[in-house]
This record gives structure tokens, sequence and C-alpha cells, in this order.
């Protein structure tokens, strides 16, 4: 069965964040992307530095949602009442509220490092986030965004394919190579694309940080239950790349 197969198509849930994205610009980078398994949920994005960061904090295994644009009251050293957005802010498997701010180097200054310092001990004190960070050009490691992009890119289920790939999958005793598991699938490019499903289902695990390909080495690293005659649709049994959860952070939920 192909994906192309099946009938009708469910729409992402629309973006939580607490302010709208720009929906066009003359001056700078503006889109949406969709993360979580199944239908998802949409991600607005302001800048093209922000789609590579979504992407690449969305991919790592410590990432159980990630949300943006997301509202902060703080008060500025006047004690005036202000409203920070952080532009994305990661739940980790381990409980952490981790914020990140956004922004090229360029436009980092001394003013404001010091207001994003104040945010930050502000944000922590008050049990909105566990840390907040910036992130710049310099947090974009190639082989991370590479690999980001490419499990992004699979995020659609193939039912048959997958089932080839756990049953492959489930064979492994050792350490094996993507290009093995795709040859034993017998499904060429679907199978290469349903063997990085089960990567960024945390099911293999490569042995080495570099792009994934033919040649990439993996192991298992959580068990793949052989397949049943009818072939499961939905090839994670827990938090992939981005999943939405029902939680935002707030200084209450903690």
């Amino acid at each position: 069965m192909s994906i192309h197969d099946m009938e009708g198509i469910r729409l992402p849930e629309p973006s939580t964040g607490d302010r709208a994205t720009q929906v066009g610009s003359s001056h700078h980078f503006t889109g949406q992307i969709v993360l979580g398994d199944g239908p998802g949920r949409v991600v607005g994005l302001e800048s093209h530095l922000e789609m590579k960061a979504a992407l690449i904090l969305a991919a790592r295994p410590s990432t159980d949602a990630l949300f943006e644009q997301i509202a902060f009251a703080w008060r500025d050293a006047d004690a005036a009442r202000r409203t920070h957005y952080i532009d994305l802010v990661v739940r980790r498997t381990d409980g952490r509220w981790i914020g990140y701010a956004v922004r090229p180097k360029g436009r980092v200054t001394p003013t404001y490092l010091a207001e994003l310092a104040r945010i930050k001990a502000q944000a922590i004190e008050s049990g909105f986030l566990s840390d907040l960070r910036l992130f710049s050009e310099d947090d974009v490691d190639p082989v991370a965004l590479f690999n980001a992009k490419l499990l992004q890119a699979v995020r659609v289920p193939d039912p048959d394919s997958d089932a080839a790939a756990r049953a492959a999958a489930a064979r492994i005793t050792g350490v094996t190579t993507v290009g093995a598991l795709i040859d034993e699938t017998g499904r060429g490019g679907a199978g290469f694309r349903a063997v990085v499903r089960l990567i960024r289902s945390g099911h293999l695990t490569p042995v080495r940080q570099t792009r994934i390909d033919r040649d990439t080495e993996v192991f298992k690293a959580r068990a793949c239950t052989p397949p049943s005659d009818v072939a499961d649709p939905t090839p994670d049994a827990g938090p992939a790349p981005g999943a939405v959860a029902p939680a935002r952070p707030s200084a209450e939920a903690r």
C-alpha cells in the first residue's frame, strides 16, 4: 500500500503561538513548517535562521515538543511591565523547558544581551523556563541541519514500507548499515525513507553523527516489534521530533 492510496488528508493543527507571525515580508524570510507526527502542528517562522533552529531543535532526541512565539511578562529596570515573545520554546523529554532567542550575530548588541539576561533571570526565577539561550548562526551545525531536514521530509508514514523496515530492524543483533536494511526491505527509495523514520522515532540510532545515507551505521536502540499480518500505519511508539504536546510553558505548570 502506498501513501498515495490513503483516503483523505487531515490538515495540521494551527499554531499555538501567542503572537501571529508575519505572512509575508519584502525584507526578510517568513514561512511555516509542520512539526510532529500525524497531521502535526503549524509552526510560524519569521527568519531563515528561525527555520533552521526549529528543524534542528525539533530533531533532537531530547525534544518532546516545540512551541513558537510564547509570551512572557517581565519588568524592565524601571519596573515597567513588558511582554517578550520567546522565539522558540522546547519542552524536553526530561521535563525541562528551554527557551531560545533566535538572532543573527550581527544584531546581538550589548544592550540586547543585557535585556535578554534580565528576561532570562525573571523567567527562571518565576519557574516559567528552566533556561533561556541565544541561538545564532554559530549554532547551526551543517550535519545536524541536513539530518533534521531529512527527518522532517520523511514524516509521512508508508504502512507497507514501514512494516518491512520494522521487520528488518527487528533482526538486528549488533551494528548494521542503513543500506543493508534497505536491501532487506526490497523497497528501494521507499525502504530508505522507512528506515530513516525508524531513526526519527528513536528505534534506530546512528553510531556516529554524520549525514544519514546508505553507509550510515546504526544499532537498535528500542525494540522493533515485527509487524503482524496487518501493517502498522504508525511506526512511532513514542515522542518523535517536534511531537505536539498538550501542555504549554507556564509558571503554574511547574
